[in-house]
């Protein structure tokens, strides 16, 4: 369950990492206790952030690009003289290198671990009524402070992958079924209302549908197709929610 917790306005002239850590600020006093550590795309990996997570005490995941070519560089070379493990998984084997220590990441105060994760995906694309098979290879790198006590390979491989669980299971599930993209009002205080009132809304029914909807009852419904029935049931003025009646 990705639970949106806070928005923050980029004010004009600025970047995202500003904004970004101002947010956390505010995150960690209201929410400090209930996450370890931030994970972020390759924009997130800078100096300047990473101390700012570490100061506050908190640990990072950031994917590494060619921005970081010494850190790279290094990692390429040690990995080079180690054997991969290797996960296999239906339709995907992973290779992966896993290794700490690394101290050429200009300005971070900690040192760092990267993870390195070779992917070969095989997918399944149904083209004029037959099944065509497609082979994808991924390769992904990723820093974090976490050591490997902390958190273990397939832990932080997932970590890193989950990112996209903000990206796919919150803004673009508000932008497309909850008007997310839609500017009600164009005065910044009504919009920064607007988007946590939305987000109050979407976790309360996530919540509802996860941990209190019986499963028999999840069969009939996604969460999309619940709100819709919630916002049915408002509209009509019902005396009950209609979906009470479809499923038994």
């Amino acid at each position: 369950m990705a639970a949106p917790l806070d928005v923050e306005m980029l004010r004009p002239g600025e970047g995202e990492i500003t904004a970004a850590k101002r947010l956390l600020e505010r995150v960690l006093i209201n929410y400090g206790r209930f996450f370890d550590g931030v994970v972020g795309d390759a924009l997130y990996f800078e100096a300047p952030f990473f101390n700012f997570c570490i100061e506050h005490g908190k640990h990072v995941v950031a994917v590494i690009k060619g921005d970081q070519r010494a850190l790279l560089q290094d990692a390429q070379g040690v990995f080079s003289q180690m054997k991969p493990g290797l996960w296999e998984e239906p339709r995907r084997l992973t290779e992966f290198w896993d290794e700490g220590d690394f101290t050429s990441a200009e300005g971070v105060k900690a040192p760092l671990r990267v993870l390195h994760a070779h992917e070969t995906v095989t997918r399944r694309r149904r083209i004029a009524k037959e099944w065509l098979e497609d082979i994808e290879e991924h390769d992904w790198w990723w820093a974090t402070t976490l050591s490997l006590s902390q958190l273990p390979s397939r832990k932080l491989w997932k970590a890193g992958h989950h990112r996209w669980d903000v990206e796919n299971d919150v803004f673009n599930t508000l932008s497309t079924h909850w008007a997310l993209d839609h500017c009600f009002k164009h005065e910044p205080t009504a919009i920064t209302n607007f988007v946590l009132t939305l987000f109050i809304a979407f976790v309360l029914l996530q919540s509802f549908y996860l941990r209190n909807l019986k499963p028999p009852r999840r069969i009939h419904f996604t969460l999309i197709g619940l709100g819709n029935q919630l916002h049915l049931s408002l509209m009509l003025n019902a005396n009950h929610a209609p979906w009470l009646d479809q499923g038994g």
